[in-house]
């Protein structure tokens, strides 16, 4: 599957079938998915994303879908979504089951995870990419797709000099869970960018993205880990920030590395 395209088999059934043993639950979910999709006809079109329609699924991996309903029926299918999903087999939980809600999170009783989004069949345009359709009743996949980055893909590296500011600053009032949580922040603003920058696909998934795409981390990554330890946090704080400066050498990058570099 190219980079921008989607898989879109004659026989979605028999696409589902083929897929490994491995996730065999996975696709059993989702042929009685698509068999409740198929039966409601408010629904426009339907894909799988992620891992399954990578071809790299393994017995953890959730099933990533969406759909796309008639505009005129929207909030009366979203209306029945848990109800559908609930017709498809026995489910422990419904997250975010909420009245018009366009996702539910739902957790089957045996194991299998799904995700569910929904969109108007005229929104259609900001579909994904590297996905296989499973229904596409009005040809709304028909025209060529070119991605938009994501909406902040230029704010990651700002908003990252920012958190490792702001760890200076809890660091020096004490406050070692505060900078050890920003220290999280930095480092995945970090990652979107380096995954932006090496070109892989949905930067914004950060490690997710390098790991399943086939991207490499940045040299000496791991010595941005710490505990909750002052100078632990601090020293890590600083080798993220150089790791930063790799990418983008402005006057708020110094002060950010010299107010690391010293405690007083």
């Amino acid at each position: 599957m190219s980079e921008a395209s989607h898989v879109q088999p004659p026989d979605p059934r028999a696409w589902i079938k083929s897929l490994p043993r491995v996730v065999a639950p996975q696709a059993a979910v989702l042929l009685r998915l698509l068999d409740a999709v198929q039966a409601d006809p408010r629904i426009r079109a339907f894909r799988v994303r992620g891992s399954i329609a990578r071809g790299t699924a393994d017995e953890y991996s959730d099933l990533d879908t969406r759909i796309w309903v008639s505009d005129d029926e929207y909030e009366a299918a979203l209306a029945d979504l848990p109800a559908l999903v609930r017709s498809i087999g026995p489910t422990l939980d419904i997250l975010f089951e909420t009245p018009g809600s366009p996702y539910l999170f739902v957790q089957f009783a045996d194991g299998v995870q799904l995700e569910l989004s929904s969109g108007r069949a005229s929104e259609a345009s900001g579909r994904d990419h590297g996905v296989v359709v499973l229904l596409d009743r009005d040809g709304l996949w028909d025209q060529p797709y070119d991605p938009a980055p994501a909406w902040d893909q230029n704010l990651w590296l700002g908003w990252a000099w920012i958190a490792l500011s702001d760890i200076d600053k809890y660091l020096r009032r004490d406050s070692l869970w505060e900078a050890l949580t920003t220290l999280e922040k930095a480092r995945s603003l970090l990652l979107r960018h380096h995954a932006a920058v090496t070109g892989m696909r949905d930067p914004e998934y950060g490690v997710t993205s390098l790991l399943d795409y086939g991207g490499s981390l940045p040299e000496g990554l791991e010595s941005t880990l710490a505990g909750l330890n002052a100078d632990e946090i601090r020293r890590a704080a600083f080798a993220c920030a150089e790791l930063l400066a790799s990418y983008d050498q402005r006057p708020f990058a110094d002060f950010v590395i010299g107010r690391l570099a010293t405690r007083n």
